[in-house]
């Protein structure tokens, strides 16, 4: 006679290897379809000789030093931006008293009425 236990371990592992089962067959389906649904090219040499990039030539020794000279004046202005202090004022000054629209909207959060546990019940006149 099986316990309850082992009841519940055979489901469990019964469970978890058809859970897995099924996670491999999506995982061959979808091998399969992306097989079978991907384009094969292979590019031939009158392709890949029209496709290949020049190659680089070496920048001149005038042309290094004025990117040089370009990269360290971005440099130096980043720098000066940086050290300088941005204050901003306010708009406007933040003022005490509330405006009539905070006003209505506080007093309204604090009416008793709105709160469910102090309504009176239905049918009752005021």
């Amino acid at each position: 006679m099986e316990t309850p236990l082992s009841q519940g371990l055979l489901i469990t592992l019964v469970g978890m290897g058809l859970v897995f089962l099924a996670l491999i067959l999506l995982w061959l389906l979808m091998d399969v379809m992306v097989r079978l649904f991907t384009a094969k090219h292979h590019p031939t040499a009158s392709e890949t000789s029209e496709t290949s990039l020049p190659e680089p030539t070496p920048p001149s020794a005038e042309n290094e030093i004025q990117d040089r000279r370009r990269r360290a004046a971005a440099a130096a202005v980043a720098i000066a931006l940086g050290l300088q202090s941005h204050y901003i004022p306010p708009v406007k000054p933040p003022s005490s008293a509330p405006t009539p629209w905070q006003m209505a909207d506080r007093l309204n959060r604090f009416n008793p009425i709105d709160y469910a546990h102090m309504r009176k019940p239905r049918g009752t006149a005021r």
